[in-house]
């Protein structure tokens, strides 16, 4: 395969269209395209990014919840996560859901990877961990609109949910992909 000598577009010029801080922002950017050719209107969403949590406990199960999420318009499992606050890193926010979400403390972070949710309109960066040795040091308060029951799973029980469909977003088949490899090959999720 040859390597091609490809060259970034240009931005020249950006116009705010929606400002709906802190969860989103919609603008319109003038890009100049390495052939010279000009898009008046390409489009950009600007979201917090988020961390999400491949969480296992002590004796090896996996920490989920389960909750209402409006997105998908129905009751599903998900690892726990949460937005970025401004200035906030990474791991500290993943840190900082756990806890909130769960109530549960790791004895051990790895970091599995950091990725732009999509290619042409970026959105946000998703950052991804693993998180081992947890335990429960507090009670779940998250704070946030939706209630959420925290759920231990094994292994061979989350490879079955995705298998079921319950696990509806592709940042959690990312996550569960990057902790679980091969596993998931297949699963349809």
């Amino acid at each position: 395969m040859s390597k091609r000598d490809l060259r970034k577009w240009k931005v020249r010029g950006e116009r705010e269209l929606l400002d709906a801080s802190p969860f989103l922002k919609v603008s319109a950017q003038r890009i100049e395209l390495p052939d010279g050719r000009i898009v008046e209107n390409f489009y950009q969403l600007a979201m917090p990014d988020f961390a999400s949590i491949f969480a296992e406990t002590e004796d090896g199960r996996i920490l989920l919840l389960r909750a209402y999420r409006h997105g998908a318009r129905r009751v599903c499992l998900a690892a726990p996560g949460g937005h970025l606050s401004p200035g906030e890193a990474p791991l500290a926010a993943a840190k900082r859901e756990l806890l909130e979400e769960t109530g549960y403390e790791a004895a051990a972070w790895q970091p599995l990877g950091s990725f732009i949710t999509n290619a042409n309109h970026r959105c946000q960066t998703a950052h991804f961990f693993r998180a081992s040795g947890c335990r429960r040091v507090a009670a779940a308060d998250s704070g946030d609109l939706e209630e959420a029951e925290v759920v231990l799973m094994s292994r061979a029980q989350v490879i079955a949910a995705f298998k079921a469909g319950e696990f509806p977003f592709v940042s959690q088949v990312a996550l569960f992909g990057l902790a679980f490899g091969a596993a998931l090959a297949g699963s349809g999720a």
